[in-house]
């Protein structure tokens, strides 16, 4: 059941990629509607719906095997259960350039760790892993080409992005954080990362060389603690709260 699951190591690194979905899926629906540009509307929502079903594909995964309804897990697990890293709650005070920023560091980590889990010794895992991989790249990719357009664009248009990646570099570190409180070791899977890191780091700034941009990355100390361990800031406590304000009012309602 939950207890079992969240002391379970293979299942935190998996819930941890799962949290970042959903709470990164919730968080960009914000710009529905309010991208600069008709395409990149129609793709933030695109994207942030990917996010949201990919979530549930590995929610499903994890209420399998601990007999659980992913909407329980997903919504009504105590705030310190939740294991995403606070730069997905991060707010980018509708930014679109701290945005993009932010969803592209994001998406290349969640590339990288999609990649290992699928190799765990689990047809269903490394299945619903393998399915979300195509649409994880397309997002890359997009991502990849408009941070190259706008570094390469103007003055104003790379001194923008360059600022975005000025404030949310600092942060981009706690994405590696190794993830759940309540686990006393981690599968082989979760330690290989510094190796990670540096896979993560090179294709981040290849890219940004290419669009002319820089930027400082480096991994926290392993004794600093973060919301892949269950200490969030206050802007994930709001996320939460917004997020799961319908279902506290009408518990187990079913459409």
């Amino acid at each position: 059941m939950m207890e079992e699951m969240l002391t379970n190591p293979l299942a935190t690194l998996i819930l941890a990629h799962a949290d970042d979905k959903l709470l990164l899926g919730h968080v960009q629906s914000d710009w529905t509607g309010l991208g600069p540009i008709l395409e990149e509307d129609i793709a933030a929502s695109a994207m942030a719906q990917d996010d949201l079903s990919h979530a549930l594909m590995l929610y499903q995964y994890l209420g399998e095997r601990y007999g659980l309804d992913p909407d329980v897990i997903a919504f009504e697990r105590e705030p310190s259960d939740y294991l995403c890293c606070d730069l997905v709650t991060h707010p980018d005070d509708f930014d679109w350039a701290d945005a993009l920023v932010k969803r592209w560091l994001i998406a290349v980590f969640t590339s990288l760790g999609i990649d290992r889990l699928s190799t765990v010794d689990d047809k269903d895992l490394a299945a619903r892993c393998n399915r979300i991989k195509p649409e994880q790249a397309l997002q890359i990719k997009h991502l990849d080409a408009w941070i190259q357009r706008l570094g390469r664009g103007n003055e104003e248009s790379n001194a923008r992005l360059q600022s975005a990646l000025n404030r949310t570099s600092e942060l981009a570190g706690m994405l590696f954080e190794v993830p759940g409180h309540r686990v006393a070791e981690q599968p082989d899977v979760a330690c290989g990362r510094d190796e990670m890191f540096n896979q993560w780091l090179d294709s981040i700034q290849q890219t940004l060389a290419s669009a002319g941009l820089t930027a400082q990355f480096t991994l926290p100390e392993r004794g600093v603690t973060g919301g892949r361990r269950g200490q969030h800031a206050s802007h994930f406590h709001e996320q939460l709260d917004e997020m799961t304000e319908v279902r506290r009012l009408s518990p187990g309602a079913t459409w």
